[in-house]
Formats: C-alpha cells, sequence, structure tokens
C-alpha cells in the first residue's frame, strides 16, 4: 500500500468514526413531514393550560394552523433563527422547501426529564405506567418559526388547519385526542359482563400514517349499567423503538401492551378477559 492509498484510509476511517460518535452523542435534528407549513415572518401563539398545550399560527398560503401536544412533558419557548442542534444537512439540495417541524435525537434535555421524573416520582409515576417510558415513547420535537422556536418533550403531536384561527376553538373533528365520534359497532360477552365497541372506521393504512405524529384510537370499550354507557378503556397504537403497537388502556391504571402492529376484536376480547 503506498502513503497516498494509506492518508485517503486513514481520512475515511476517521470520517467513519466522526460519524459514528456524532450518531450517538451528538444532539441532531431530523425532519418530520406534516402538511401544512408555518408562516415564514409570523410569530405564533403558544397556549399551555388546563385544556392542554398548543400552538397556534398562520400558515404560508394565509390560513390558520395548530399543533396540538400529546402528554407533554417540558417545554421551551426561545428567540433566534438557527437550531441550536446539529443539522446534518449540509447542501442546499438537501433542504426540503416546507419543512420546519423537527425531531431531536440524542436529547440531552429529553435525558435530564427522564432523570428527574425517575428520581422524583419512579414509584408513582402516570397511574403505575413505568417511568422507562421517557425512553420508548416520548421524543424532544422542535418546531422553527421566523424569530423563534419552540421545543417540547411530549409523546407526540396532532396538526389542524382552517380558513380561520383555531386559536381557543374546540378540537377539530377526527382529531385524535378526541373519543370516537361513531356507534357501537361491536358486543363482546365477557363472563358475566357485556361490553360495547366503538371501532375506528380509518384504514389500517391510515392508521399507520397517522400514528407516526401521535398515538391512534382503535376501539372503545363501554359498559352500561343502569341505562348509562361508561367507557371502560381503549385500545390505541403508539409508534416508538419497538416500531407500531397496540395497548389497553384502562380508564384508570397502566396500559397493558397487546401486540406487534394493529390490535382486532379477538385481541381486546383475549385482554379483556385476562381481566376479568
Amino acid at each position: 500500500m503506498n502513503a497516498g492509498n494509506r492518508e485517503v484510509n486513514i481520512e475515511n476511517l476517521f470520517r467513519n468514526l466522526k460519524k459514528i460518535f456524532m450518531a450517538e452523542h451528538i444532539s441532531y435534528i431530523q425532519v418530520i413531514k406534516v402538511p401544512i407549513t408555518a408562516d415564514l415572518v409570523l410569530s405564533p401563539t403558544v397556549l399551555y393550560d388546563e385544556n392542554g398545550t398548543s400552538i397556534c399560527f398562520e400558515t404560508e398560503d394565509e390560513q390558520f394552523g395548530r399543533i396540538t401536544i400529546q402528554k407533554m412533558d417540558g417545554i421551551k419557548i426561545c428567540r433566534g433563527e438557527i437550531p441550536p442542534y446539529h443539522d446534518p444537512r449540509k447542501n442546499w439540495e438537501d433542504f426540503e422547501s416546507g419543512t420546519w417541524v423537527y425531531r431531536v435525537e440524542n436529547s440531552k434535555w429529553l435525558m435530564e426529564r427522564y432523570h428527574y421524573e425517575k428520581n422524583h416520582y419512579g414509584q408513582s409515576y402516570d397511574w403505575g405506567n413505568s417511568v422507562e417510558e421517557m425512553l420508548t415513547d416520548y421524543s424532544h420535537y422542535y418546531f422553527s418559526f421566523h424569530d423563534e422556536f419552540v421545543e417540547v418533550i411530549a409523546k407526540g403531536f396532532w396538526w389542524e388547519k382552517a380558513e380561520q384561527s383555531l386559536q381557543g376553538k374546540p378540537l377539530s373533528d377526527g382529531h385524535p385526542f378526541l373519543k370516537l365520534q361513531t356507534d357501537f359497532t361491536a358486543e363482546l360477552k365477557i363472563n358475566d359482563g357485556r361490553f360495547y365497541i366503538k371501532i375506528n372506521p380509518k384504514s389500517h393504512q391510515e392508521l399507520n400514517k397517522d400514528v407516526r405524529f401521535c398515538h391512534q384510537t382503535i376501539m372503545e370499550v363501554w359498559a352500561r349499567i343502569k341505562g348509562e354507557y361508561y367507557q371502560e378503556g381503549t385500545v390505541k397504537i403508539k409508534e416508538n423503538k419497538g416500531g407500531i403497537l397496540s395497548y389497553y388502556q384502562p380508564q384508570f391504571g397502566k396500559e397493558i401492551i397487546v401486540k406487534k402492529g394493529i390490535a382486532n376484536l379477538a385481541d381486546l376480547e383475549d385482554i379483556l378477559l385476562s381481566r376479568s
């Protein structure tokens, strides 16, 4: 091997080591494509109250948008146009028009929040759920506007678009955070109990696409007592580092993982039988 080849190999080795180090240790942003684009000049309005957390803004086509946050753990609002994290895009060709939402990988802030929750609430975290979900189910999101950016640690987010401002308005029909707006389409008899089931009419293809943003309801489980219906629990899907998982969330108590992929009525029946 001549000296020139040796130099090239050493350069490639250091370049690869640098990539590995950055991939494991350096916080960097990855684009999340959403079907709406915030206006490039106007500032957003951030709302944080008992109704939840939302980011309201005007869109580039002179309409109105809203980002609603699922299970927020932390939020920051800062001035600035440039991301405070490494951007792996190097050339102008790598930048796609309309990209303004990102996930921060190797987030130090997310790890800080995880250690805080574990140290202070580890044994009483969220109705008996495991604090380790901070490492699998939560993400650090970065929303870029003109002169400011909003950062959120949460389980997910959803987007809406309308011709009128959505600030302070109820969630739009079909929003994933709402209960299913459909009739009961199935019944399950479990021992001496009878359960009434609402099923999300969306196709599996739609659900697999939408779960990239936030958890999606697959089925709702209701019971009838003295003529009144009461919700017993919900079957949802989530996407985390393990892929898409179905889980059953009772009204009170910790979630129960059902299976990989999208659960069906037979899976729900097994869960209800195991709880009876």
